[in-house]
């Protein structure tokens, strides 16, 4: 990665502006049914989440440049009480900014401190035949669920 990029876990609060283009650019690349999902972000819930410790948020940067961010959820799993996983809510780098690993150390970095905030089993969702749905199982990752959904 190189000193080129640093990756920080701060607070989402005061950031909204910032993350504004890059969750834009990240609906317009991968959404699958935009009719349905527009981008509105419910930055008091994740604020509060956050404060709560159920919200582990990295951001990395080029200089002072957000250029990408990992979200995850901390919690305990509802009908395994005893296993706190992290569920990947958004993983996403700039397409300028995709070559040289900065998107591994955000999932190496993730991984490492969910690990540290008591996470078991860290959970990641990728949409099929994308760059991540390929990388995910040479980290070792297997399919856990497969999600279908329907407009209803």
């Amino acid at each position: 990665m190189g000193s080129r990029y640093r990756i920080v876990e701060e607070p989402i609060e005061g950031k909204q502006q910032a993350l504004l283009p890059l969750l834009a650019a990240h609906r317009e690349e991968i959404t699958t049914d935009k009719a349905l999902m527009q981008l509105a972000p419910d930055f008091d819930r994740y604020i509060a989440a956050q404060a709560a410790g159920h919200l582990l948020v990295l951001f990395a940067y080029c200089g002072d440049e957000l250029v990408g961010y990992s979200c995850n959820i901390v919690h305990k799993h509802l009908h395994y009480s005893e296993l706190t996983c992290s569920t990947n809510d958004l993983l996403f780098v700039a397409p300028d900014h995709r070559r040289g690993g900065l998107g591994l150390q955000l999932i190496k970095r993730t991984k490492q401190r969910a690990k540290e905030l008591g996470a078991r089993m860290v959970m990641w969702h990728a949409k099929p035949k994308t760059a991540l749905a390929e990388l995910l199982p040479r980290l070792g990752c297997r399919v856990q669920d497969i999600v279908f959904s329907e407009e209803v």
